[in-house]
């Protein structure tokens, strides 16, 4: 996948300018995922995407050498001599204390050891690892946006079993507490009503400050704050067998491409080089007169310094340690594909169970409501039986969240290309 440029985010913005207004409709996840691409982060990566590609240009562009265009006035103690070759009148050289300079300067490098190919290869790996960088950071902030979604999707449908379950209770407070003035049931009965209609009130205060951290999560990754989404199912991807390479290995491999060609430059740094120069100047003095000089030749060069044997022994270390990381990534990489697989159907497990679960559990519900009705049930049954009604609720929102969040955890794994992720995400 290439990388997203600042061209395909402005465009990004102004289709999601087009489309905020139209409220909640059907691709309303779509469109909030391509407003978490606007995101700096991923500006940020884009920007740096474009600085690796100027160093691989940068790095080709050694080939065509350095050209230099230069300007100088100086004043000596005493007269110098220029041009002892450029006479304008037979055997007499330019002479003066005072001369100006102008001319311009070319040095063309011979890759003889192949060191600026060297350069060029550790450039393009490093273009390579900011492109897959630019795509994880890009998934990971889908990421963040999706499960603050699903989140608070979640949580919608947990406040509304809530508010269901505390109208019941509320109705069996009703009841008992006019029972009790009546005479008809203890005071105890009438407290205890009070006590889990109170209980339900703190949890629906715990739900309210879930749903606004939830909604700080998606204000970050999306700049929407305050956001509720449209109520609706929560559809859990289908779990698919990677296509491709985890994108964190792929990472450590650029990475250690580019280390690998870094130690190599070092290396070749070390033997001797060449270079083809020429210049061209016209010297000025006083009066009028000038010479034009020129020069053409070339420089064999052998670096003798300590310093560059011992950082081309440093860089030869750096690639044998990138190619252990290497490795290392490619194992890790390994053990969270095979632990986001488990959670992810170990997830859609409990979420099966929980909804044959609430199926029987509003039939027990019912009847031991018109038990209870009749005298036949204590109150304290009657709302366990609303408890654990209320607790599938729970129960099977939250796994459909963790299935949803180990498929997406997984795709930010294996690096799914960002519109195929969100085409995903919200499938009809």
């Amino acid at each position: 996948m290439k990388p997203i440029s600042l061209s395909k985010i402005r465009s990004a913005l102004l289709l999601f300018a087009m489309t905020a207004s139209l409220g909640a409709t059907a691709g309303e996840l779509s469109d909030l995922l391509r407003a978490a691409l606007l995101h700096p982060q991923l500006r940020a990566a884009a920007n740096q995407t474009e600085a690796a590609q100027a160093l691989v240009d940068a790095a080709s562009g050694r080939y065509w050498g350095n050209a230099v265009l230069s300007t100088g006035w100086h004043r000596y103690e005493h007269p110098r001599v220029v041009g002892s070759f450029t006479p304008t009148t037979a055997d007499v050289a330019l002479v003066s204390a005072r001369i100006s300079q102008t001319g311009v300067g070319y040095s063309l490098p011979v890759d003889l050891f192949g060191a600026i190919a060297a350069n060029r290869e550790r450039a393009r790996h490093d273009l390579r690892a900011a492109e897959l960088l630019g795509r994880q950071q890009a998934l990971l902030k889908l990421h963040q946006a999706a499960n603050a979604y699903i989140g608070l999707q979640n949580l919608l449908k947990q406040k509304a079993a809530l508010a269901l379950s505390s109208k019941r209770v509320d109705a069996t407070f009703q009841r008992v507490r006019k029972e009790f003035e009546l005479g008809k049931a203890a005071g105890v009965e009438a407290r205890y009503a009070e006590s889990e209609a109170a209980r339900l009130k703190a949890d629906e205060a715990v739900l309210e400050g879930a749903v606004v951290q939830t909604q700080a999560d998606f204000a970050e990754a999306t700049r929407q704050a305050g956001f509720l989404p449209t109520p609706g199912e929560v559809r859990v991807p289908a779990w698919e067998a990677p296509a491709d390479v985890p994108l964190p290995v792929r990472i450590a491999r650029a990475r250690q491409q580019s280390a690998q060609s870094q130690a190599e430059e070092s290396r070749r740094a070390l033997l001797p080089s060449l270079s083809l120069d020429t210049s061209y100047f016209r010297n000025s003095v006083p009066g009028g007169d000038h010479r034009n000089t020129w020069m053409v030749g070339g420089v064999l060069s052998l670096p003798l310094g300590v310093s560059q044997y011992r950082q081309a022994g440093a860089q030869k270390l750096a690639a044998a340690a990138a190619a252990e990381q290497s490795e290392a990534a490619s194992r890790d990489a390994e053990r969270q594909l095979a632990s986001l697989r488990a959670a992810h159907e170990s997830a859609l497990a409990d979420a099966n169970a929980m909804e044959r679960e609430i199926a029987y559990r509003e039939e027990i519900a019912h009847v031991e409501q018109n038990k209870q009705r009749l005298g036949n049930q204590t109150l304290e049954n009657l709302f366990r039986h609303e408890r654990d009604l209320l607790d599938a609720h729970y129960r099977l929102a939250q796994a459909r969240g963790r299935a949803v969040a180990a498929w997406s955890a997984a795709q930010v794994l294996t690096g799914l290309p960002v519109e195929t992720y969100i085409a995903r995400m919200d499938a009809k």
